[in-house]
Formats: structure tokens, C-alpha cells, sequence
């Protein structure tokens, strides 16, 4: 599989201030790649580097072969990539139709605002003016700007960010489904849910660097740690069988174990042994590692990942 992006030893720095400190990732075309890191880590800066916006002190970027940095390469690209930025300045006395209309213009395209429209679930306010729309609407809108054109690469940089859980929704099934139309997709994000339910590959980066790099559930595979179930139960005692498989604590009726096991089947063995015993479970917590524990394992940091109240 080829690499549809290629980034090495890429430098930025902005007075004594450094964004990127030598990060190097390549983007196998066909896939989608995500960068996770807490805001301000300096996701918006690579993406950036990748589509032209910044010129890096340092380093090199290829996308699809093409140095984005040079103006005759950046003309070139400009019709195979799309992008989806965090803040997207729009006209607010124009209406989401006209400006897809002229977007469409400007790639030699046939307008079809209406079925633009309804592929980011903006049906029945394609006549809406862009001043009167909510937050969630204009990055939907700006969503379907990137795509109207039909591009190999999607660049989307905090894409959900200012969305209600409806459009969401409607970005991550748009984006499965350029995946399975073959297209190359670099997101950033610092939703959890967004990286681990999307992305095939995906860079960690802090402070201007990557700290890890893997898949999600490999990432969880080596930093997430154990899984641990937790209960309450009057009359309940460790058999040999239980004792052995985790590290066990209790005080009084409330237990909890940490497992190397798979942890629903350890939970099944522990009310199977309470039912026998005649103990009496009154609560019962399972906790699998993921992605959100790697993160923590990896960085030292909780990720924000709360999601402001948006409107649709």
C-alpha cells in the first residue's frame, strides 16, 4: 500500500516558541489517520504543515508526492485534497446553497447544493443564511464544502468540535463511508470516541511530539492495563480457582479485582462461585481498559474530552 502522506523530521517554531519538535508519520493511502493529543499539543500545526497553511522552519511534507510548501505543488493539490478546519469563515448574508453553488464554480463543477446538503444532514436549510445557523451547522456546511469536490485526501481538523451528538453522528458515518470509497483521511482530534471509533492508525502527540503510535487496540493492548471488576456482596469468600486469577482487595462486602483475564469471563466466574456460596451480589462494576487509560499511560495527562453542549 502506498503512503498518500509523508512527513519526516518536520520543525516548526514560532519565536522561542516550538509547535512541532521533529515528528515524522506516513499516512498509508486508503486509510484514516488520526493525531490525538490535548489541545494545543500541536495538532492543528502538522495538519496545517500538510495543506500549505504553515510553512515548517524544518523538514519535509509530501502529499501525494507533492511538497505543499512550494506554490506550483500547492496548485496542484488544491483539487485532490479537501479540508475541514476548526473555524471556517463564511459569509453570513449569503445562504448555504450560494456558497456551495460557488464552491462548486470555482472546481468546474455542476452545482448540487441539495445533495450536498443532505450527505452532512443539512436537509431543508440548504436556503438557510449562514449568519442564522448554529455551530454545529456551519461545520456541517464546511464539511460539505470539503467534499464537494470529490477529493483523494481529506484533511479535517477538530471536525466535531462545536457539534451536537446528531452531527456527529452524521460526520462519522460520512467518514466510514469515504473509507470505503477508497479515500485517504488525516483527522485531529481530542475526543476519544472520535480517534478510537474512526482511525486505523493513530499518533499520540504532546508537546510537539509523537509519544506513541498504533492502531487503537494495540495502543490498548500495551498502555491500557488490566481490566478490573469491583462488587458488593454480603457473605462472599475467594476460592482457590478466583484468589489466583487477579490481585484481589476488600473491605468488609466490597470487593474488587484487577485481571490479567478476560474480564468477562472472569465476571462470570465470580457470580457463578457467589450463586453456589449463596452470597448475595447487590452491585457489580466492570471496568475495561481503553483508549482514554493508554492515553493517560502514555502522556501522564487526561485528555479533555468533555463535549460542550452545541446546538444541531
Amino acid at each position: 500500500m502506498n503512503d498518500a502522506i509523508a512527513v519526516r523530521d518536520l520543525f516548526k517554531r514560532y519565536g522561542n516558541v516550538t509547535a512541532l519538535n521533529g515528528i515524522t508519520f506516513s499516512v498509508a493511502s486508503g486509510t484514516i489517520f488520526g493525531l490525538l493529543g490535548r489541545n494545543g499539543a500541536g495538532k492543528t500545526t502538522a495538519l496545517e504543515s500538510c495543506i500549505g497553511l504553515v510553512r515548517p522552519t524544518s523538514g519535509s511534507v509530501r502529499v501525494l508526492g507533492l511538497d505543499p510548501a512550494r506554490s506550483k505543488d500547492l496548485g496542484r493539490l488544491r483539487g485532490r485534497f479537501g479540508v475541514q478546519l476548526q473555524t471556517t469563515s463564511l459569509p453570513e448574508k449569503a445562504t448555504a446553497r450560494e456558497i456551495l453553488d460557488l464552491y462548486a464554480v470555482y472546481y468546474g463543477l455542476k452545482p448540487a447544493a441539495d445533495a450536498m446538503a443532505a450527505r452532512v444532514g443539512l436537509e431543508g436549510r440548504v436556503d438557510r443564511f449562514v449568519g442564522v445557523m448554529s455551530g454545529g451547522e456551519k461545520q456541517r456546511l464546511a464539511l460539505a464544502l470539503a467534499l464537494q469536490h470529490d477529493p483523494d485526501v481529506l484533511f479535517l481538523d477538530e471536525p466535531s468540535a462545536g457539534m451536537d451528538a446528531y452531527g456527529r453522528r452524521v460526520l462519522w458515518t460520512e467518514v466510514e463511508r469515504l473509507k470505503r470509497a477508497g479515500k485517504t483521511i488525516v483527522l485531529t482530534t481530542h475526543y476519544i470516541e472520535e480517534a478510537d471509533r474512526l482511525c486505523d492508525d493513530v499518533c499520540v502527540i504532546q508537546y510537539g511530539r509523537i509519544v506513541a503510535r498504533d492502531t487503537p487496540v494495540r495502543l490498548v493492548e500495551r498502555f491500557g492495563g488490566d481490566a478490573s471488576i469491583s462488587f458488593d456482596a454480603e457473605g462472599f469468600h475467594l476460592d482457590s480457582s478466583l484468589s489466583s486469577a487477579g490481585v484481589w482487595t476488600h473491605e468488609e462486602s466490597h470487593w474488587s479485582v484487577v485481571t490479567r483475564k478476560e474480564p468477562g469471563q472472569m465476571l462470570a466466574a465470580i457470580v457463578t462461585h457467589a450463586n453456589r456460596s449463596g452470597a448475595s451480589i447487590s452491585s457489580l462494576d466492570l471496568h475495561r481498559p481503553g483508549l482514554e487509560d493508554a492515553f493517560l499511560a502514555i502522556t501522564g495527562e487526561r485528555i479533555e474530552e468533555t463535549v460542550p453542549e452545541a446546538a444541531a
